[in-house]
């Protein structure tokens, strides 16, 4: 991974100190913090990554989504969670969706795990998943709740 030095020391004061933040600065700062994600991000590192088979990968992907996903996505990937940040309730798509933007596309949804957005998708990257939980649960996404 490049080096982020004072990007992401900036990153982690901003979040450390953003709790009385308002409504706009938050915004801001998730759109400051996924340029960073993004910046930081490095397609290259998946390619290294090697698992003893599927299962292990399956299962170190279903615990990721337990604890960081489902929260947000449902327990099924549907986007009905409800879950609230800032006073609204996200809306996030659905991975069951035949339409949904990433369904053929792995390196797609690495990025977007990693990177997060601006809507309220955490850039998990930065801020606790390693490449390899990140390659997990895709694995998860797309065999166990897309069946693909």
């Amino acid at each position: 991974m490049r080096w982020i030095g004072l990007p992401l020391v900036t990153l982690v004061g901003v979040v450390a100190c953003g709790g009385g933040a308002s409504n706009d600065e938050a915004a801001v700062q998730r759109v400051d913090s996924t340029a960073i994600a993004e910046a930081a991000y490095d397609s290259t590192v998946l390619d290294t990554i090697q698992w003893k088979d599927q299962k292990e990968a399956l299962d170190r992907g279903a615990l990721v989504w337990a604890y960081s996903c489902q929260k947000c996505h449902g327990a099924q990937g549907r986007g009905d969670a409800g879950f609230v940040l800032e006073g609204d309730t996200l809306k996030p798509p659905s991975f069951l969706a035949m339409d949904w933007k990433y369904a053929n596309d792995p390196e797609g949804i690495h990025k977007a795990i990693f990177a997060g957005n601006k809507e309220g998708m955490p850039h998990w990257g930065l801020v606790g998943f390693t490449y390899r939980d990140v390659d997990a649960v895709t694995q998860y996404i797309l065999t166990r709740l897309r069946g693909q």
